[in-house]
């Protein structure tokens, strides 16, 4: 189960077909059914593919050789000139490298992050996500109540904004946030587009977050959460949804207290959540200050996207190219997984009594 190296990027990860949608509801995968359906905000997906190695320049020796005649003068050679320095390269800020295998994306990708700080058995987690971004009000105003509560959160980014305020997104990074890509427009439901279509969509996003961070993303978030598993086998990237739904989008829910209230007293807050909520709504960041310390008194860290696969691995979830969640650590350790165990229990039948980490839908 667990997987080290780094994922080889295929063109087979092009042959399928990408389905996504746009913002609200709550996933839900019906036992036997592929289809996972829930709602949030733009269009998502990357195809690793896409986007070739590139390698690096050669090195050129900078020393000459010189002839002197047999002059009885003193000749004074040039001093060695230095290279010339070579154009900075984006850099991921980190070499780490993920015994997720599907977070390691060779070439010009952001990595994960490490759970460096982080005890994957013990810790009570959580996950903050934020999607239809970015905005030139809404969104530097959380990335201020992020900064303030020294927390991170990952931004699920629509292409067109990304290109508008390209200095926020670079700001989201530079902060420690995780970024994915959530489509070019948010224009229609990704089963409406042909795949020409979505592979448009997914590669236009990307190419926007890249020429403000310099870097490609490694995660998507479908709109909607409409996708499949053959669908996102074929993307070869992994696709997140959720599984706390404040349903903040909705303009009944547009009020900081009624926001608040769903997040943290709403019945699906637990260790090991993934949370979605819309960084375009003033009310929605309006709530979040008081939402986070009000987490972190009741004890919560919290961890990106990356972090929390992470996370979900190591305590016994069997990982697919869709997420929406970790197992708690209560439930790990009563199936075997703890820092003593880390490769769960021994006997042969407890693979069957792992959990899938969210209780409203399969990945």
């Amino acid at each position: 189960m667990n997987k080290r190296g780094t994922c080889s990027v295929l063109a087979a990860m092009f042959s399928g077909v990408m389905l996504l949608s746009s913002c609200s509801g709550s996933p839900a995968t019906a036992a036997g059914t592929d289809v996972v359906s829930s709602g949030v905000s733009a269009v998502e997906a990357t195809s690793a593919a896409a986007f070739a190695n590139v390698n690096e320049p050669e090195q050129f020796s900078s020393v000459a050789g010189y002839f002197v005649t047999p002059e009885p003068t003193e000749i004074t050679l040039p001093e060695e000139s230095e290279e010339p320095e070579a154009e900075e390269t984006p850099s991921s800020g980190s070499d780490y490298v993920s015994e997720v295998d599907m977070l390691n994306i060779e070439g010009n990708f952001m990595s994960p992050k490490s759970l460096d700080g982080i005890d994957p058995y013990n810790d009570k987690v959580v996950a903050l996500t934020f999607d239809d971004g970015p905005f030139e009000t809404t969104t530097p105003r959380l990335l201020e109540v992020l900064k303030d509560n020294d927390v991170n959160a990952t931004f699920f980014m629509v292409g067109e904004f990304a290109e508008k305020y390209p200095e926020i997104v670079k700001e989201a990074y530079e902060n420690g946030n995780e970024i994915g890509t959530h489509s070019w427009d948010h224009s229609k439901n990704f089963l409406k587009w042909s795949y020409d279509e979505v592979m448009d969509q997914i590669s236009r996003a990307n190419d926007a977050i890249e020429a403000a961070t310099g870097l490609r993303t490694i995660i998507d978030r479908p709109p909607e959460g409409a996708i499949n598993s053959d669908v996102a086998a074929s993307i070869g990237r992994m696709q997140i949804l959720w599984d706390v739904d404040p349903n903040d989008w909705k303009v009944e829910n547009r009020d900081p207290d009624i926001v608040y209230e769903n997040v943290v007293n709403g019945g699906e807050m637990h260790d090991g959540a993934l949370v979605l909520s819309h960084d375009i709504r003033e009310t929605t960041v309006d709530a979040y200050d008081r939402i986070i310390k009000e987490l972190k008194d009741e004890g919560y860290k919290f961890v990106t996207i990356s972090q929390l696969i992470q996370i979900a691995q190591l305590r016994g979830k069997d990982l697919g190219w869709i997420f929406n969640g970790a197992p708690s650590a209560a439930k790990a350790a009563e199936n075997g997984y703890t820092a003593e165990t880390p490769n769960g229990p021994s006997d042969s039948g407890s693979a069957d009594e792992t959990d899938t980490g969210s209780s409203d839908s399969e990945d």
